[in-house]
């Protein structure tokens, strides 16, 4: 079985150097107004990986850019599965599009992309899994985590509005605590909107202490600096907060949900 990888970033290393198939890499050259499919060789501590060329005859094609973004949609044509990097419910969406008859689903690797190496969230299950090709795409990880459609997408409305919080407030963390019931309440929302659409059952309100504690333990454990991961990471991805906060928003909308908090804060984050 034959794997493309699709992007360049440290997520793409990370799934690369992690599958147990033949890889392929397709980047897009910052120069280059097309996308290549090339060899590479990709060295981690523990492993280093050929990655093979050719632009056909891949059996699994997994995006770590968004579905949204230009070429990604070619790439992944011809593969026979079809998966994507992402909890926002519009990709999703785009991708089970794009996938039509073919299988599809979720790959979600559970580390901080930061640094030069990842720092692994859950060491035992470092990648879950979802959507209807689960079992396919879990054969390519040792231990994945299998999940339903719904989970990845409700773990991400749990913490992105925290995460969008910290973008409101300039990653100031005391602020963000101070503002913790807010942001909880604004979670909560965006959880019932997912489990709404997605037909989960009603998750269990966020707790503003859960908030706090998070926010307050985090740069504690953490083996980096937090302030400074939270800036330059998702300082740099503001229009994926936002889109992730105008989706919930549509959701609850759409399935007659309050929506307050949210709106709020989106009109906070910087565009």
């Amino acid at each position: 079985m034959r794997v493309l990888v699709v992007g360049q970033g440290p997520v793409a290393r990370v799934l690369a150097t992690s599958l147990t198939r033949p890889v392929g890499l397709a980047v897009r050259e910052r120069t280059a107004d097309s996308l290549l499919v090339e060899t590479r060789r990709r060295r981690t501590a523990r492993r280093t990986v050929d990655l093979v060329t050719t632009g056909e005859g891949w059996d699994v094609a997994i995006s770590t850019a968004s579905p949204t973004s230009p070429g990604v949609a070619e790439l992944l044509a011809p593969a026979a599965v079809v998966a994507a990097v992402t909890q926002v419910p519009s990709e999703v969406e785009l991708l089970r599009e794009l996938a039509g008859d073919r299988p599809w689903g979720l790959v979600v690797p559970g580390f901080f992309a930061g640094g030069a190496d990842p720092t692994w969230l859950w060491p035992r299950a470092r990648f879950t899994v979802a959507g209807p090709a689960s079992a396919l795409l879990g054969s390519l990880f040792a231990r994945p985590r299998t999940a339903p459609l719904a989970a990845p997408l409700l773990s991400a409305a749990a913490t992105m509005p925290v995460v969008a919080g910290l973008h409101a407030a300039d990653f100031d963390l005391a602020a963000a605590r101070r503002s913790a019931r807010r942001l909880a309440a604004a979670a909560t929302q965006a959880r019932n909107a997912v489990a709404a659409e997605f037909d989960s059952p009603v998750p269990r309100p966020v707790r503003p202490q859960a908030v706090r504690t998070a926010l307050a333990v985090l740069p504690r454990l953490a083996p980096f600096d937090v302030p400074q991961y939270l800036r330059s990471h998702f300082g740099g991805h503001g229009e994926q907060t936002l889109r992730m906060l105008q989706d919930w928003i549509a959701l609850g909308r759409r399935h007659g949900l309050p929506t307050g908090e949210l709106e709020e804060l989106l009109e906070r984050v910087p565009a």
